[in-house]
């Protein structure tokens, strides 16, 4: 009876795959909120209000991360044009409403619809060259929903890399 117990609990561990670190060139990121725990070494974070948003130089930076206890702020319709003009990515860390709720200036986080289709760690929104009102939105989710250290700083590496990919 013991055997058939441990043997039931072991099976229902997942191993979880082995997370590659970013390894690109340095990034510069500017955070909105406690910058994250993660291990790149070439990754650099540097922390601000979300007042500091509306008065910020982007160029000094590869990407904007807001943190989920900023998002409702982040909402608010002063800020949406800071999203859809900027020439950098920003990600809404822990957002479950995509980044629908940041983007629309008539929209509030709190009043915004939870996304379907899965669970989202992060939405990124970027505007596009060729507009400041239509751009590209990006969803990041963790491996399989599990929330744990290494998912989630797997789940950043993988942010990283896409910074790398459109900030050029």
């Amino acid at each position: 009876m013991v055997i058939a117990i441990a043997y039931v609990c072991i099976g229902c561990t997942e191993k979880l795959p082995v997370f590659e670190e970013y390894t690109g060139r340095t990034l510069d990121i500017a955070v909105i909120g406690a910058a994250p725990d993660i291990g790149e070494t070439n990754v650099t974070f540097e922390e601000f209000s979300m007042n500091d948003l509306l008065f910020m130089d982007f160029s000094e930076y590869d990407a904007v991360f807001i943190m989920k206890e900023h998002l409702e702020e982040a909402s608010a319709a002063e800020y949406a044009e800071v999203y859809t003009s900027s020439k950098i990515p920003f990600f809404f860390i822990e957002s479950t409403k995509g980044s629908f709720p940041f983007s629309d200036a008539e929209a509030l986080y709190s009043n915004s619809h939870e996304r379907g289709g899965g669970t989202d760690f992060a939405a990124g929104y970027m505007t596009s060259s060729d507009s400041q009102i239509e751009g590209t939105t990006y969803g990041f989710g963790l491996y399989n929903d599990i929330k744990n250290d290494e998912t989630v700083k797997g789940t950043y590496s993988i942010i990283f890399n896409k910074i790398q990919e459109i900030v050029k």
